[in-house]
C-alpha cells in the first residue's frame, strides 16, 4: 500500500509542475501515521494505510524540460532587395504553458551573413538558438535596348549606328558603362556582368540592305541626230554603285540604231546592283535623210566610172590612172578579186556600191531584198577597207526595165527609199556601150568622146570587166586633157546624175 501512495504523490507533483531534482542519495520519506481515505462511492471505502516500516522506493529523476524550437529553416538565403520576414521561434515547458522568446540581431539590406539569436528562460533555465540569414545577389542585370528607327538598315560593309542601350542592376545600379558590345554577323551582342558575377546577354539584329540604286550616266547628249548612212557609234555611258563600285560593264542596252534607215530610235540603258536596285536611262537618236551639199564643178569635168569589178583587168586600169594622175570611181560587186579594194583606195579612187550579187531576179524582187543585198556589200567593203560608202548605182540603172519582170514599181520605190536611207545614187549621161555594141577600144573611145562633148560634166559608164574598155581609157584621158577636161572621182558633193525616165 505504501508503494501506491508514493506513486500517487509523484503523479500529483508532475501535474502541478516540475520540481528540482532530489539530491543524490536522499530518500523520500512518508509519514507512517495511518490515514483514513475518504469514501469514493457507495459503501466502498479505502482501508487505512498500514504503518510503513521499511524504506520507500526512490522514483526516477525528473528535470524541467524547456524546449526552444526555430520556426522555418536554421539557414536562410535572402535575395538582395527582398524584405526579411523572420519566421521566429517558440519555447515551451513540457506539460506547462509556452515561454516568451526574445530575439537579438537584425538582417540589413546589404550583402552578407547575419545571425539572429533567440533566447527563452524559465525558472532559472535558459535556452538559446540561432538562425543564419545570408543576403545574396543572384539576379543578373537588365539590359534595355533602344529600338532602331522603323525602316533602318546598315549598308553592306557599313557600320551599325547604335540606337542606344542601358544596363541596370538591382544591387549595382546603373552599369551601362560596363556593358561589353560586340558585332556578330548581322547583329550586336551586348553582355553585362554585375559585381556578384551575374551575367546577362541580349542580341540585337539589324537589317543589312542597300536600297540605293546605282548611278547611270550617259556620255554625250540624251538626244542626238545623225544622217542616214553615217556610222553610228554610241557616245558611251558609265555606271557606279555605292556598294558594288564600277558597274559600267554590267550595263545592258536595249534597242538599236539603224543608221541606214531614216527614223527615230530609242536606246534604253539599264543596270542593276547586287541588291536588285535597278536604274535606267534613255537616249533618243534621230536618223535623218541627208541633204547633200552639191558643189558644181568648175569647167568641163569627166567622171570616169566603172561597174561590175574588180576584175583581172583592174590592175591595168589602176596603172593607167597612176600614170596620168587621174582619179576615177569604181561601182563594185562581190567578185573573187576583192583583194584589189585596198589598191583602189590607195590610189585615191572612190569605192561605190553596185549591190553584192548583181542578180536582177534577187535584188529587184522587193525593197527588203534590195537593201539586204546592198548592205551586205557595204559591210564587206567596210570590213576590208574601213570605209563605209554611201554612193551607189542600180544594176541596169534607175531606168532599167528588167526589174518590172520581178516586181512592178520597184524602181520608183527604190529611187526614193535609197535616198531616205542616206545613199546617193548615180546613173550616167555618157554610155561607152562597152556592154553593148562597142567591142573594141576605139569604139569605146569614140562613144565617150562624142558623149562628153555634149555635157558640161559627164558621168561616163564603163566596165573594168572588159579588156578593150580598159585599153580605151588611156586614149580618153589623153584626149580629155588636151581638150581642157578635168577628170574627177565622184563623192558626196558631186552633182547628181539621175535618169529622168524611170520605167518601173
Amino acid at each position: 500500500m505504501k508503494h501506491i501512495l508514493a506513486w500517487l504523490l509523484i503523479l500529483t507533483i508532475l501535474l502541478s509542475g516540475c520540481v528540482r531534482q532530489a539530491p543524490v542519495g536522499s530518500t523520500l520519506s512518508v509519514d507512517s501515521q495511518t490515514t483514513t481515505a475518504p469514501t469514493v462511492s457507495g459503501n466502498l471505502t479505502v482501508p487505512s494505510a498500514p504503518n510503513v516500516s521499511e524504506e520507500p522506493t526512490v522514483p526516477p529523476e525528473i528535470s524541467c524540460d524547456l524546449e526552444l524550437t526555430l520556426l522555418g529553416q536554421a539557414n536562410m538565403t535572402l535575395e538582395y532587395g527582398q524584405s526579411f520576414e523572420d519566421p521566429g521561434a517558440q519555447a515551451f515547458v513540457i506539460g506547462a504553458e509556452s515561454v516568451p522568446v526574445q530575439t537579438e540581431g537584425a538582417v540589413l539590406p546589404e550583402l552578407g551573413e547575419y545571425i539572429i539569436t533567440y533566447r527563452a528562460s524559465y525558472q532559472g533555465i535558459e535556452k538559446t538558438a540561432q538562425r543564419k540569414v545570408t543576403v545574396v545577389d543572384t539576379t543578373p542585370p537588365v539590359i534595355t535596348l533602344v529600338p532602331d528607327p522603323e525602316g533602318s538598315y546598315v549598308l553592306p560593309g557599313g557600320e551599325y549606328q547604335e540606337a542606344g542601350f542601358t544596363a541596370t542592376d538591382l544591387h549595382d545600379g546603373d552599369i551601362t558603362a560596363l556593358v561589353e558590345r560586340r558585332v556578330e554577323g548581322q547583329g550586336i551582342r551586348y553582355t553585362s556582368t554585375d559585381s556578384s558575377g551575374n551575367s546577362v546577354t541580349v542580341y540585337r539584329s539589324f537589317v543589312v540592305d542597300d536600297p540605293i540604286p546605282p548611278e547611270l550616266t550617259l556620255k554625250g547628249e540624251g538626244t542626238l541626230e545623225i544622217f542616214a548612212g553615217e556610222l553610228w557609234k554610241d557616245p558611251g555611258f558609265s555606271a557606279s554603285d555605292n556598294v558594288d563600285g564600277d558597274l559600267t560593264s554590267k550595263v545592258r542596252l536595249f534597242g538599236m540604231v539603224d543608221s541606214r534607215t531614216v527614223g527615230v530610235y530609242t536606246l534604253t540603258y539599264q543596270v542593276s546592283d547586287g541588291y536588285g536596285n535597278t536604274v535606267s536611262a534613255q537616249r533618243t537618236v534621230t536618223v535623218k535623210a541627208p541633204k547633200p551639199q552639191i558643189v558644181e564643178p568648175n569647167g568641163k569635168v569627166i567622171y570616169l566610172t566603172f561597174d561590175d569589178g574588180p576584175s583581172d583587168y583592174t590592175p591595168r586600169l589602176l596603172q593607167i590612172f597612176e600614170k596620168y594622175g587621174v582619179k576615177a570611181t569604181f561601182f563594185v560587186i562581190n567578185t573573187d578579186r576583192m583583194d584589189l579594194l585596198d589598191d583602189i583606195v590607195a590610189g585615191g579612187h572612190t569605192l561605190a556600191l553596185h549591190t553584192k550579187s548583181h542578180r536582177y531576179d534577187k535584188i529587184y524582187s522587193s525593197e527588203n531584198a534590195f537593201f539586204e543585198d546592198l548592205y551586205a556589200l557595204q559591210d564587206i567593203i567596210y570590213q576590208k577597207t574601213g570605209l563605209k560608202s554611201m554612193l551607189m548605182r542600180f544594176p541596169g540603172g534607175s531606168s532599167n526595165r528588167v526589174s518590172k519582170k520581178y516586181c512592178t514599181g520597184i524602181m520608183t520605190a527604190l529611187t526614193k527609199s535609197v535616198q531616205e536611207h542616206g545613199f546617193r545614187y548615180f546613173d550616167w549621161n555618157v554610155d561607152s556601150d562597152d556592154a553593148g555594141s562597142a567591142t573594141t577600144s576605139d569604139q569605146v573611145f569614140q562613144n565617150v568622146k562624142e558623149g562628153a562633148k555634149a555635157n558640161q560634166y559627164s558621168v561616163v559608164l564603163q566596165h573594168d570587166t572588159r579588156s578593150y574598155s580598159v585599153e580605151a581609157v588611156e586614149k580618153i584621158i589623153i584626149w580629155g586633157l588636151e581638150n581642157g577636161y578635168t577628170f574627177l572621182p565622184l563623192d558626196e558633193t558631186s552633182p547628181e546624175c539621175h535618169h529622168s525616165w524611170v520605167k518601173n
